[in-house]
């Protein structure tokens, strides 16, 4: 298993941007700045600056030279984030230190000016400026008014004097998880920073996903005038004076990446350390990064911890080849890719916990189908016939597939078709619909389902309706599927699909959603013969039509209950075999059997 924490070793190839960005965040004629580490949810953000953060400190002065790691997203909920983040950085420079005494009193001003700033909630109402609002604030805190003016004059020379006495060059802050934290905290975490962004010695770092600050910003500023929608990108433009967005991840990248995640499960840390090192050879590969991969470990025996090679050679020869749809699925994003990589290592040891034969591969291929094409995973579930094991829906896609079908039937089916990629996905070996019972795979995906909804326990009534809902809508294979699925179900449901579906058929649709619910109905009381009756008196209340859908299923229904000895009302059988054609020559085909 991987884990969701950021870390500070180079799978992502991020250290070119690493040692740019430190030079950058320890160059004083710059100073202060503001640089955005921006990013989607599980870009790597925290994890480039943690990289960033140690490279910082290798190639600084420690005594002269400092870097703090601040957590926003800690203080969500609480008041005291802004003295929080200035108390984190006076103290900061207070480690392994023994302080003058007039370096004492100015650290006691500091901080006791971060007591009465906390209470200046108008600080940077007036956002296209950022300066703090002394107006609003007399008004609110009249006893404070004084004290909080003198305050705020104060503090920049105050906290300058203090690194000038602890003869400090430099700090670099790194704030992470900013976009985590609700919007009026983001808002204090920014004028906190521009407290400090008058002091030459003074690098933020922020890593945040840009749009959410851009929301937080025009949420906390009420910002609903459409005119005015660039004042949230003005007010970041102002806090965030360079910014750095993490490039999307190329294939290669991806491809590489889930590679280092499989290795280091089989390497020892020594081996680990070299790995890294060859990651740029390693990925100048190309599409072949597989094969560099295997030569890797062919090449390094003994780098592995249990000395075999055949472990990560299999692991890596059963993921790698569905980097590409990975990359689609989860957009190149590591966290995501972790994730997936996780539930696939959860399921195989509840696998093997509960002793379930399931093939590895087509364990994989279903993770990945689940996360590329959710939509369609979620129809594969709900098509899924318990009896043969497979999902009628993957049967009829790749039948039409395979025949190139240019229209068929089905919506779903017809959707699938026109998915980019996934009707060769599932032809791909392996197949699945080649004898490959998927119950206990589906049972594996249950702990994590992408597309489930909802959750709580379904009663029998809800099931019923389900059941009855799908069996009637307008996509045959969604119908047949359900169909059977509710035949295996326990006879109270039966009972209730039944008495579901029969109203069902006399609602006008142009015959569609009649035949399915007529054909449902044949489903289920070829296993619950007892329902023929029920049915027969619905059948009984229908029009015939001559060469109809619903008269041709209206007739097999009629036959099949006769069969098993249901009651027929007087001339119920022939007035519809004699609408249908077909119908009439199945009963003629079986009169010459019987002969």
């Amino acid at each position: 298993m991987w884990t969701d924490r950021e870390t500070d070793e180079d799978c992502l190839g991020f250290g070119s941007y690493v040692k740019v960005l430190a030079d950058i965040c320890v160059e004083r004629s710059i100073a202060p700045l503001t640089l955005g580490v921006f990013g989607s949810w599980g870009s790597g953000k925290s994890s480039l600056m943690k990289m960033l953060q140690q490279h910082v400190e290798s190639t600084v002065d420690s005594h002269k030279f400092k870097t703090l790691w601040f957590n926003a997203w800690r203080y969500e909920g609480k008041e005291e984030a802004q003295v929080a983040l200035i108390h984190s950085i006076l103290n900061k420079f207070q480690e392994n230190r023994t302080l003058s005494d007039d370096a004492k009193n100015v650290l006691k001003r500091l901080k006791d000016g971060a007591s009465v700033i906390k209470l200046a909630k108008f600080i940077g109402k007036s956002a296209m400026t950022l300066t703090p609002d002394l107006a609003g604030l007399l008004d609110c805190f009249r006893d404070e008014s004084e004290k909080l003016a003198a305050t705020m004059e104060s503090f920049e020379k105050d906290f300058e004097e203090f690194l000038k006495m602890l003869e400090v060059e430099g700090i670099v802050v790194f704030i992470d998880d900013l976009d985590r934290c609700q919007s009026s905290k983001v808002v204090e975490i920014f004028e906190t920073i521009k407290l400090f962004l008058n002091t030459p010695k003074c690098t933020f770092v922020i890593g945040a996903d840009p749009d959410k600050i851009e929301h937080a910003i025009g949420d906390t500023y009420r910002v609903v005038d459409l005119k005015r929608t660039d004042f949230t990108k003005d007010y970041l433009e102002k806090i965030i004076q360079l910014p750095f967005r993490i490039p999307e991840q190329q294939l290669s990248d991806i491809a590489c990446y889930v590679g280092m995640l499989v290795m280091k499960r089989f390497v020892t840390d020594e081996a680990w350390q070299t790995l890294l090192q060859e990651r740029v050879s390693l990925i100048g590969k190309g599409e072949k990064i597989g094969d560099a991969f295997n030569e890797w470990v062919i090449q390094h025996p003994t780098g592995m911890m249990d000395k075999k090679v055949d472990a990560p050679l299999k692991q890596l020869q059963r993921t790698l080849p569905y980097v590409s749809i990975l990359a689609h699925g989860l957009k190149g994003n590591p966290r995501q890719i972790k994730r997936f990589l996780n539930i696939v290592g959860m399921r195989e040891r509840l696998a093997e916990h509960n002793k379930l034969s399931v093939d590895s591969d087509v364990l994989i291929k279903l993770a990945v189908l689940e996360y590329a094409w959710p939509e369609f995973f979620g129809q594969l579930v709900e098509t899924f016939d318990p009896s043969s094991g497979v999902s009628t829906l993957v049967v009829e896609v790749l039948k039409a597939h395979r025949e190139q079908t240019k229209e068929p039937d089905s919506p779903w089916v017809r959707v699938a078709l026109e998915s980019p990629g996934l009707a060769d996905f599932l032809a791909a070996d392996p197949c699945l619909d080649e004898g490959f019972h998927l119950g206990p795979y589906l049972f594996l995906a249950q702990t994590s389902l992408v597309s489930q909804k909802g959750g709580g326990v379904t009663t029998l009534e809800q099931l019923a309706k389900s059941f009855a809902t799908r069996i009637s809508s307008e996509d045959r294979v969604r119908a047949d599927a359900a169909a059977r699925q509710a035949a295996k179900a326990e006879p109270a449901v039966v009972a209730a699909v039944v008495r579901l579906l029969t109203p069902k058929l006399f609602t006008p649709d142009g015959g569609k959603v009649q035949t399915h619910v007529l054909t449902g109905l044949a489903t289920i009381c070829r296993e619950h013969p007892k329902h023929y009756e029920e049915v027969l008196a619905a059948i009984e209340q229908l029009p015939s039509r001559p060469r109809s859908a619903v008269s041709f299923v209206a007739a097999t229904i009629i036959q099949s209950a006769e069969k098993v000895g249901a009651k027929l009302s007087d001339g119920l059988k022939e007035r519809f075999v004699s609408a249908s054609p077909i119908a009439q020559s199945l009963v003629k085909r079986g009169a010459k059997e019987r002969k």
